[in-house]
């Protein structure tokens, strides 16, 4: 076989494995990643999004599940932060800020004291009630797995919709086909908190179903979470995405490897 014929069929094979994965990932409910994004907060962070006193010493750990959350059954106490020195710590607090909008609230941030005297945060689990948007308790999940301060942020999932959902109104420009919402494990910008620009909407490949590989046209991001918008013009549906690495920052300003992950499909087809 030519390898210009190669091509073509490996990226069709790769699309059809991606459609597949997408079948599967959206029936678990699951803890999809712990990250332990900053050490220590900015004390204001406590006031800024919990409400409280400005506190010193904070950890900031963003946990994101395959499914939103019903916001109202957030809380600090369901949470519980199995550490290196075989501590179990409760958060200070739990917050789905800022990641608030329409198509988020699936991302938890706790602030708590993960890392007293060298010790790390090692796992996650759910003990008390939180249910997600449908009503179904979470209780019992577990992630035995916490992303080290010292990595930057991988994406996690990545969901097509149609530009008129609610939620993507006037975030991408006109004439486009398909959005892709990138979920990160924390939050991310351009280094040192700039904003996203024209290096970061160029390290995202988007590949499609019909084999072709593009650039969204444009990423919207307009608040400091780990959601970034990407637009796409082309109608093929969007089926996975790479970005390449040393591009996305966290609040760190750890920058990201190298990471892909399927799409999964929030269009009617």
């Amino acid at each position: 076989m030519r390898l210009f014929t190669a091509i073509p069929l490996l990226c069709f094979f790769i699309a059809a494995s991606a459609q597949e994965n997408e079948r599967d990932s959206e029936q678990e409910i699951r803890i999809l990643s712990a990250y332990h994004g900053l050490d220590p907060l900015p004390p204001l962070a406590t006031t800024r999004l919990c409400g409280l006193p400005p506190t010193r010493g904070q950890d900031g750990m963003p946990v994101t599940f395959s499914v939103q959350l019903n916001s109202a059954s957030v809380s600090a106490t369901a949470f519980a932060v199995k550490t290196s020195s075989g501590e179990t710590v409760t958060p200070l607090c739990a917050t789905l800020r800022p990641a608030i909008e329409t198509l988020e609230k699936r991302t938890v941030l706790l602030i708590g004291s993960f890392s007293v005297d060298k010790s790390l945060p090692r796992s996650v689990e759910i003990v008390e009630q939180l249910e997600d948007v449908d009503g179904n308790s979470l209780v019992g999940l577990k992630i035995e797995k916490v992303t080290p301060l010292a990595s930057g942020p991988s994406l996690v999932l990545a969901e097509r919709f149609a530009p008129d959902t609610l939620g993507l109104e006037g975030e991408c420009p006109i004439d486009i086909a398909q959005v892709v919402q990138l979920t990160w494990e924390g939050g991310v910008t351009g280094p040192q908190g700039a904003a996203l620009a024209e290096s970061q909407r160029t390290a995202i490949s988007i590949l499609l179903r019909d084999g072709n590989s593009v650039h969204p046209l444009f990423l919207a991001e307009d608040d400091p979470d780990n959601h970034v918008i990407a637009c796409v013009a082309e109608t093929s549906p969007a089926v996975l995405v790479s970005v390449a690495a040393g591009l996305f920052y966290d609040p760190g300003d750890d920058a990201n490897p190298e990471t892909r992950i399927d799409v999964i499909s929030r269009m009617n087809e």
